[in-house]
């Protein structure tokens, strides 16, 4: 039986036993009044105790702030040299990139590449899908120009 249930026995109890002896009501004298009062402060000052005792006596934990890591150069691998291509436009101008068909064959994880080095134009042989060399390198990654 675990004390939350004894006490609650008990109490429940005492609360019974004096609600069958208990005698008609009767102005308390001053010894009454006195031991009221006694009991009253008894209980208050027990409580206090009890309560205090509850409280856990450890300080409580200051943050501690977390350390804060040096910004460490990103270990970008070279990009697959035969997946750089030179495209041309419809207009005529030539787009220096890394075929976007080409580095997903190469198993190359295309979607770690920035999205801004991204283009897709109509070139004169069909649609090119790639991403630019000279962003990518600015991005720093390892380039090789063809």
């Amino acid at each position: 039986m675990t004390s939350k249930t004894f006490i609650a026995s008990v109490l429940s109890l005492a609360i019974l036993v004096t609600g069958i002896s208990a005698p008609r009501a009767q102005a308390l004298d001053e010894d009454g009044i006195a031991a009221l009062l006694f009991g009253v402060t008894a209980l208050a000052v027990i409580g206090a105790a009890v309560a205090d005792d509850k409280k856990d006596r450890r300080p409580d934990p200051k943050p501690t702030p977390k350390p804060v890591k040096p910004n460490k150069p990103n270990k970008k691998a070279w990009l697959p040299s035969h997946c750089s291509k030179r495209f041309e436009t419809r207009n005529g101008r030539v787009i220096q990139a890394y075929g976007q068909r080409c580095l997903f064959r190469a198993q190359y994880p295309a979607y770690n590449l920035p999205e801004k080095c991204y283009v897709q134009r109509k070139g004169a042989k069909g649609r090119i899908a790639g991403y630019r060399t000279q962003c990518l390198s600015r991005h720093g990654y390892k380039v090789t120009y063809r």
